[in-house]
């Protein structure tokens, strides 16, 4: 399991100790990286120098190991630039989400305070180049460089990204439960937890895959397992004819209400059906399956219901992508817990999941769980328990060539793309890939 804290005192062996096991620094690297270390420790109280540090639990029940960490700040002499200044994990647990999650817990704190501009700079030599990749992967934006800065042939390269302010969404008039206080009941609290989500960025990149991968304009789409409608309500926003399909009859309640507010009168339209039933919608050019919620299909056979099914309901040429879990996590390498919280004033949403891969069979079905708990803070009380849920699953989570048998079977499909992130230049295979993105096109 992985958790996150600040910087400690005796946190200095333990980063010095990850700084030397990762070969891409130079000693000169290393050196610079901890004086900001010795920096923050000698003035705790400064806000120049944040860290955020994840450490993995020892299975056998040591102490936790360093898993990486990051360090960043407020940009002088800016209204609201932020400087990620260093960011390292171990060799050990490469392609395992832990720079991911550092990232978005800078991101996180970054939105609560209302947002603003990240600026980090690399170099382009090849010791440097799995960082190039892992900030195309998080989609920061490549703003300058500087050719022969740091030597020649070593090109200085400076990404940014912006980070939107985490109450924005909810002063233009989102819908409850988007940066209020949840509601009771789970279709809330869900929504809740996983509003950290970037859904335009998301849907942006469902748009690009259907212009890369599809042969027809996206006019109308159709969300499976559509949840709290969140992306369809980005859809909405840009006039795009929307479709959700949903089993929960409490879900679908929740969305109607709230993706009216969302998508500002927009027309979404829901329906209940599972995702291996038809849904009663028209043709479509664009359908996915959002959150991995495919894996509730615990069969093959299943998945290829599922698979006839969405073909049948796309227009020549349209595509239909499902959100899968990365096959790597389903073995001791990959990452199979989780754990984050939202705030929202004195109320916290403390969110766990997990995947059991111990008790996982040799035909890739395992048991997960889900934890979400809505808790009070308030003037040094106690923390008291609001809402919760707490569910357990049966997922099925094949590997690339499982995918590709079932696919096989569904011959008015053909798999156009798999990919490793929200970005249709990260391919499955590629070093910073955390999902696994499939893109299906009808014939």
């Amino acid at each position: 399991m992985i958790t996150q804290r600040g910087l400690r005192p005796e946190d200095r062996p333990l980063v010095a100790e990850l700084l030397a096991s990762v070969p891409a620094f130079t000693d000169d690297e290393r050196a610079v990286a901890l004086e900001l270390v010795d920096a923050q420790l000698a003035q705790p109280s400064s806000d120049g120098y944040r860290f955020v540090l994840s450490f993995q639990d020892e299975p056998r029940g040591g102490a936790p190991r360093l898993a990486g960490y990051l360090c960043y700040g407020r940009t002088p002499m800016t209204r609201s630039t932020y400087d990620l200044y260093w960011i390292a994990t171990s060799p050990a647990l490469a392609r395992s989400g832990v720079a991911r999650g550092l990232v978005a817990s800078m991101e996180g704190e970054i939105a609560r305070e209302g947002g603003g501009l990240v600026r980090v700079e690399t170099g382009s030599r090849e010791g440097h180049g799995a960082a190039v990749r892992f900030y195309d992967a998080l989609q920061f934006s490549r703003a300058a460089v500087i050719a022969d800065f740091y030597a020649p042939g070593d090109d200085l390269l400076i990404f940014t990204k912006r980070v939107r302010a985490a109450r924005a969404a909810a002063a233009a008039g989102e819908a409850p439960g988007a940066d209020a206080e949840p509601a009771p009941g789970e279709p809330a609290l869900y929504d809740a937890a996983f509003s950290y989500r970037d859904y335009a960025a998301e849907r942006d990149c469902l748009l690009a895959c259907a212009r890369r991968f599809g042969a027809r304009p996206v006019q109308r789409v159709l969300s499976w397992a559509s949840g709290p409608a969140r992306h369809l309500a980005a859809f909405a926003e840009l006039g795009v004819d929307c479709a959700g399909a949903d089993g929960s009859a409490a879900m679908i309640a929740y969305a109607e209400r709230a993706a009216g507010a969302r998508a500002r009168g927009a027309g979404i339209r829901f329906c209940r059906a599972e995702l291996d039933e038809r849904p009663d919608v028209a043709p479509v050019d664009l359908s996915f399956v959002p959150l991995s919620a495919i894996h509730q299909l615990t069969t093959p056979t299943a998945l290829e219901r599922h698979l006839r099914i969405a073909a049948s309901l796309l227009s020549p040429g349209g595509v239909h992508v499902i959100e899968a879990t990365h096959p790597v996590d389903l073995t001791p390498s990959g990452v199979h817990r989780t754990e984050w919280t939202e705030r929202r004033g004195d109320r916290s949403i403390d969110a766990r999941f997990r995947i059991h891969i111990e008790r996982a069979t040799p035909e890739r079905v395992v048991p997960v769980s889900l934890e979400v708990v809505c808790v009070a803070r308030r003037n040094g009380a106690a923390p008291r328990e609001l809402s919760s849920i707490r569910q357990e699953a049966t997922w099925y989570i094949p590997d690339l060539a499982g995918w590709r048998r079932v696919v096989e079977r569904v011959p008015e499909l053909t798999l156009a793309a798999t990919l490793g992130d929200f970005n249709v230049e990260v391919p499955f295979e590629h070093a910073a890939a955390w999902r696994l993105i499939l893109v299906l096109r009808r014939a």
